[in-house]
């Protein structure tokens, strides 16, 4: 994508001076083979010289897209030599005034006063194209066919340089839009499903923490709702993590048409191209119609096959090549333009029915890459035999140069269009691929975070319960524990939607021993791993969470060792427990869960930071180990080496 963003101002740059060197080399042809003396040719010349620069400066855009220094200076200039000119040399100096309009166009902001400006250049035209023309058709074909065309064109492939330009910018933009929006809808989730009901197991955690040893009958009432309201939170978590995880492929947002630079869309840029072929294609034609004493049908059936050519052409060289087509259909569609390019010529004869120098930008787009640029140009230097045999050489050139300028003009339209389309396709796949990870972590941290969290809230109120009567000062420690595991699972909340979850192995270990030792399990306990790497730590403290979280649930354990340490520059972690026969230590009415996404999930974290997690049943017993290298080596860092 980024080769993309550079050669894409380049190609517009290249078309656009190829179109404006072309056209400004048939004002000199012009000059060169006019009545005036050759010692009066210098100065206009001098003066065609002087507006080609202008003009370059101009239009040919910078690669940020901004306008030239002292672009109204400059404009203002190029305005007084498109027109002053014309009072001494108004048979050769009209067809300048395009590349005015392609001026007006890209440097007058905002763009309704620039379309003004457009219209007003050509209103100003129209009087002097009258009084150089001897028909209407043949001045309207140079408004037209010339003058708004050059502009259109001109500004045409700029804007089609900013359009994509502004796409790669949005590159990563729309995926982190779409990242920012699914983030919103979880949390929101979240907070409806899950927040509510930990929300009400705390208010009533509370509530209960006054009653104990007073009124062990209420508080006991009360933590069984609270234990039915942890439970209700903790199934809604396992539920929702694997709707996450079968949404990972699921359908986004429809596309739609979206406004990416300035006023442009990528429907308002296929207009504009097309309407830079339509009035490449179809004023030429018509000017010769206009010349010939045709009856009404014939003139309608050529109108109507005139459409028809023109449907196809940018069919073919405009949206075909940014959605491409097969082989077949691209020859397919080249083969039709050949058929509408010369089956009406006998009806018509070749310079009434004259499109056939369009030809060459169709082969240019639509053949493959070996024969395009052998075919283009054949075709373009269709008339130098006959040129080389005559006597009208400068004419013969000036009819190579307009035919080539043409061509190159549809070759880059059709790139851009094609750049215009990978590039919206590859915005896309980024959303689509940035939002299915950001739903694989959503599944990945409620199953890792919350769902610890809450299961060590369930065992916590139901021992709470249980002691409520009996043993007072012990049920209110049980209780105020699984408080701020409540409050802690909040505050996880929080951390899944913000993607912030830093967690350190040495405090997840002493909360383990905690939980553990509160249901009466022994734990051994031994973690010396100072100063690991932020990713390492959550990493090894996230399985110890999943490992902990099973035990409680799946097993009766009545020991467990946990050890950590790093060794050689390798950080070992190792939990290992017994009472994997029978039923589990902590009642888990709502165990039944589609599928497990534990310690897979965590195979592959523990896997991307270069370490290999095992878990294996040895007996009654159950280990759960992990190693991971301490530095992982960068590939620049192994290269140097």
């Amino acid at each position: 994508m980024q080769r993309v963003a550079a050669v894409v101002p380049r190609v517009a740059q290249a078309v656009i001076a190829i179109v404006t060197i072309g056209f400004f080399f048939g004002g000199f042809v012009g000059i060169v083979t006019s009545d005036l003396p050759p010692s009066r040719r210098v100065v206009p010349l001098v003066l065609l010289a002087a507006l080609l620069a202008l003009h370059l400066r101009n239009c040919v855009r910078r690669l940020d897209g901004g306008r030239p220094a002292g672009w109204r200076w400059t404009l203002a200039a190029q305005a007084v030599l498109t027109f002053v000119p014309m009072i001494w040399y108004s048979s050769t100096w009209y067809g300048n005034v395009g590349f005015l309009c392609g001026a007006v166009l890209l440097l007058v902001r905002p763009g309704r006063l620039a379309w003004a400006g457009f219209g007003a250049v050509l209103a100003a035209d129209l009087p002097l194209s009258l009084a150089e023309r001897p028909t209407v058709a043949e001045a309207l074909y140079f408004l037209i066919g010339q003058a708004a065309f050059v502009g259109v064109a001109v500004y045409g492939m700029a804007r089609l340089a900013d359009l994509v330009a502004a796409l790669e910018e949005t590159l990563r933009a729309l995926p982190a839009a779409r990242v920012a929006r699914e983030r919103l809808a979880f949390t929101r989730r979240l907070q409806e499903n899950i927040g509510v009901a930990l929300a009400g197991a705390i208010e009533r955690g509370e509530h209960a923490l006054t009653l104990i040893g007073e009124r062990p009958d209420e508080a006991r009432d009360l933590l069984d709702d609270g234990v039915r309201g942890a439970r209700t939170a903790l199934a809604t978590t396992r539920r929702v993590a694997h709707e996450y995880l079968a949404r990972l492929d699921g359908p986004d947002e429809p596309a739609r048409a979206r406004t990416v630079a300035g006023d442009l869309t990528a429907r308002t840029v296929a207009v504009l191209g097309a309407a830079t072929l339509g009035l490449m294609i179809v004023p030429y034609p018509l000017r010769f119609l206009a010349r010939g004493g045709h009856s009404a049908w014939s003139s309608a059936l050529f109108v109507l096959l005139l459409a028809v050519y023109v449907v196809l052409y940018v069919y073919g060289c405009l949206w075909a090549y940014g959605r491409p087509l097969g082989a077949v259909r691209r020859y397919g569609v080249l083969g039709g333009l050949v058929v509408l390019t010369f089956a009406p010529m006998p009806f018509y004869g070749p310079t009434t029915w004259a499109v056939l120098p369009f030809l060459p930008g169709a082969a240019a787009v639509l053949l493959g890459r070996r024969l395009r640029w052998p075919a283009a140009a054949l075709l373009v230097c269709q008339d130098v035999p006959f040129g080389i045999w005559g006597t009208a050489h400068w004419g013969t050139a000036y009819f190579v140069v307009w035919t080539a300028e043409r061509a190159a003009l549809v070759y880059g339209l059709a790139r851009m269009a094609g750049f215009t389309a990978t590039l919206q396709d590859a915005r896309e796949e980024m959303a689509a691929a940035a939002v299915a990870r950001e739903r694989l972590r959503f599944s990945r941290d409620l199953h890792d975070l919350l769902g610890y969290s809450l299961s060590t809230v369930v065992v916590k109120n139901e021992v709470a319960a249980r002691l409520a009567a009996a043993r007072p000062d012990e049920a209110r420690r049980q209780l105020a524990e699984a408080l701020g595991m409540s409050r802690q699972a909040l505050a996880d909340m929080t951390g899944v939607t913000s993607g912030y979850r830093d967690m350190s192995v040495a405090a997840e270990a002493g909360a383990a021993r905690a939980t553990l030792a509160a249901v009466g399990i022994e734990v051994a306990h031994a973690v010396d791993v100072a100063d690991l790497p932020a990713d390492l730590d959550t990493v090894l403290a996230t399985v110890l969470r999943e490992g902990v979280t099973n035990i409680l649930r799946h097993s009766r354990a009545a020991r467990c060792s946990i050890e950590a340490a790093v060794i050689d520059g390798v950080a070992r972690l190792r939990l290992v427990n017994d009472g994997v026969d029978g039923p589990p230590a902590a009642p888990a009415a709502d165990r039944a869960e589609p599928g497990g996404i534990g310690l897979p999930s965590l195979g592959e974290r523990v896997a991307a930071r270069g370490g290999v997690l095992t878990a294996e049943r040895t007996g009654d017993g159950f280990v759960l180990s992990v190693e991971a290298p301490v530095r992982v080596e960068r590939p620049a860092q192994a290269t140097a080496r």
